[in-house]
């Protein structure tokens, strides 16, 4: 199964309101790309990259030009040759996640159609069929916060993500005190100041939030702070932004950093090395968790087959796409009812999902007809 024609298209599909993050952050806009990748014998694969500068350090302008450069050269490329066109990634260029992840995902859509196989098989096999999903609270009062929180307990989300870091750390605290008090001891809570805490300001904030059991993701920018926040406090710390390949995580892991990772798929590059980082983690008994860019279901989907191979991970989420305008996916993928996500069909080949053609802008083309 050789590849002969790689097709490369933007996609921009707005969300129904801006999602605040953090003060760092701010609103997240969308755009994407979307690589289909024809083989010699019909099959067509898809895979996405969701480039986002402030994490990824790419953009949708940058991801399409660079494609560009890399496509022709996979051209009559063995599509199960999945080790070897990283390493030809790798040579070619330095980062560029959403890249290497567009590519990776249609290979493993294809590998799966063709030997008509869910690509969850191909990473091992399921150890679970449905995988309980986080909900991320956008930064609100503490008050609204709250609010939202019980709401999201009643659809049956049993996991939350907490965004903090809206500068005032008293305002942090309350955050998190009123969502505990809202929702009971039984919910899992991860606070997400998004690198938005200086490393004082976390020790000092986390001190006084971890008596509600919590875990804290990424709070602050480098590794050494964050080795320093974890030397210091009680509460698991989750490392986000300072972990984007396998290299990372044994830094992480040399440094004493985190008591968890979290793996964003796209943001590893796809599935090749989100699986070495997993393999990495388990072997050391660091914790990791399935997270999203805001990327569309195709590339959700792609995150649940990783969960569904997984069996260690705790409070994932990729239910961000629910928040577009517009579905990419015409049928199949992920569905989520009452706080779990799960395939609409678990025997579909590949990542068992068909493209809205209509949502694809003007593609570039490399290769044969």
């Amino acid at each position: 199964m050789r590849i002969k024609r790689i097709e490369v298209s933007p996609v921009n599909i707005s969300f129904r309101s801006g999602h605040a993050l953090t003060a760092s952050y701010g609103e997240v806009s969308p755009g994407s790309v979307l690589v289909k990748i024809h083989t010699d014998n019909g099959l067509v694969g898809y895979g996405e990259g969701a480039p986002y500068l402030p994490t990824t350090g790419d953009t949708q302008r940058s991801v399409i030009d660079i494609l560009g450069v890399i496509a022709p050269k996979l051209i009559d490329e063995f599509a199960f040759n999945i080790g070897k066109i990283h390493q030809m990634l790798d040579r070619s260029m330095d980062g560029n996640p959403s890249v290497r992840s567009a590519i990776d995902l249609a290979l493993y859509d294809l590998q799966g159609k063709f030997t008509k196989t869910p690509v969850y098989r191909l990473l091992g096999g399921a150890y679970k069929e449905e995988v309980p999903m986080h909900y991320t609270l956008g930064i609100k009062s503490p008050e609204e916060m709250a609010a939202d929180a019980a709401a999201k307990i009643e659809e049956g989300y049993r996991a939350l993500e907490v965004k903090v870091g809206g500068g005032i750390i008293e305002d942090d605290v309350e955050r998190v005190k009123r969502i505990r008090d809202a929702v009971g001891d039984d919910v899992i809570l991860i606070v997400d100041p998004n690198t938005g805490w200086s490393p004082a300001s976390s020790i000092n904030a986390i001190k006084q939030i971890e008596k509600h059991d919590v875990y804290v993701e990424q709070p602050t920018k480098t590794l050494e702070g964050l080795a320093r926040v974890r030397s210091s406090v009680s509460a698991p710390i989750i490392a986000d932004e300072i972990c984007r390949t396998p290299d990372d995580v044994q830094e992480i892991i040399r440094r004493n950093a985190a008591d968890a990772i979290n793996i964003k798929l796209l943001k590893f590059g796809g599935f090749y090395k989100a699986q070495k980082a997993i393999a990495i983690a388990e072997s050391a008994g660091l914790g990791y968790r399935f997270d999203s860019r805001p990327q569309t279901r195709l590339a959700s989907t792609a995150s649940l087959h990783l969960s569904m191979a997984s069996g260690r991970e705790i409070a994932s989420g990729y239910v961000q796409f629910m928040r577009q305008k517009e579905d990419l996916v015409a049928k199949g993928g992920i569905i989520v009812s009452k706080g779990v996500a799960s395939l609409t069909d678990k025997n579909a080949p590949g990542l068992g999902v068909e493209i809205r053609e209509e949502l694809l802008g003007p593609a570039s083309v490399y290769g044969k007809s």
